[in-house]
């Protein structure tokens, strides 16, 4: 590697560029045609931190994920109020591209996505070719690596790089776009349930993969399993919508108080496994 490296070697090598990012929404609401799904959330998402939104099905969590990253807006009928700050700009403001918002802050879906045609390798590496991000084939080699590593997945995988995404395991799948998340050097991970289809042996390797990512990377990740929510965040917002009101946060805050001390006994009724 050169002295004078450029921009693509700095993309290339930016998982230690920086140590993610905040992310600050402030009174987001939001409907589908004329039903309102939230009303009025606000959450500070610090950098350096895991961040778990947990509460029953239908309270609007993957909903307000997907308003992170401006994947909500991809609905026709969807609408939105509110501010999304990263690092203190609106993600939704005017001149803000949408590529740009979706390379920095990345997301994860609940069923693993990899492309089927393209081998593990080229998984891996598809994100920059999107995001315009050129690199040589031995920086390509590097990035693969490490993401793969990152990813908890390079020592399983390290002589088949050539076999398609699609001959893995779910939970390979699952950590195969953990890594084609990473490889484009988001600041936010975003994960939607990144573990509900997969067995408590790729479930734990996952949160693994989270533990030693969150030092890098921003994550905020939706469970419905609260031994997961305690297990890997460090905070945590607790979403609920009742008798057809929109989805709100009942409470927000470190997750050793959500789940040992909260303030609201809606809460602590959930957290205990009395409804949800």
């Amino acid at each position: 590697m050169t002295s004078t490296a450029s921009h693509a070697d700095a993309q290339t090598h930016g998982l230690q560029a920086h140590a993610g990012a905040d992310l600050d929404a402030r009174n987001i609401s939001a409907w589908f045609g004329s039903n309102k799904v939230l009303e009025r959330v606000s959450l500070q998402m610090p950098a350096r931190t895991v961040t778990a939104l947990i509460g029953p099905s239908g309270c609007g969590k993957s909903t307000f994920l997907r308003i992170l990253n401006r994947m909500h807006e991809s609905t026709s009928s969807a609408k939105l109020g509110g501010e999304v700050l990263l690092n203190g700009q609106d993600i939704y403001a005017s001149g803000m591209r949408i590529t740009e918002t979706r390379r920095r802050i990345g997301m994860v879906f609940q069923k693993p996505n990899p492309f089927p045609a393209m081998t593990i390798a080229d998984n891996v590496t598809a994100g920059l070719k999107l995001t315009g991000i050129k690199a040589s084939r031995s920086e390509k080699a590097e990035l693969i690596e490490r993401c793969l590593r990152r990813g908890g997945l390079w020592d399983e995988v390290k002589d088949r790089l050539n076999s398609p995404g699609a001959s893995l395991s779910g939970g390979q799948q699952q950590r195969l776009c953990i890594a084609r998340s990473l490889a484009v050097d988001p600041e936010i991970l975003l994960m939607d349930e990144p573990c509900s289809a997969l067995d408590p042996t790729s479930t734990r390797r996952v949160e693994q993969t989270i533990a030693e990512i969150a030092d890098e990377v921003t994550v905020v990740i939706v469970t419905h399993n609260m031994q997961q929510a305690a297990r890997v965040s460090q905070q945590c917002a607790f979403f609920l919508a009742s008798q057809g009101t929109p989805g709100q946060i009942v409470e927000a805050g470190p997750t050793v108080d959500i789940f040992q001390n909260p303030r609201d006994q809606r809460t602590s009724d959930y957290v205990n496994g009395r409804f949800g």
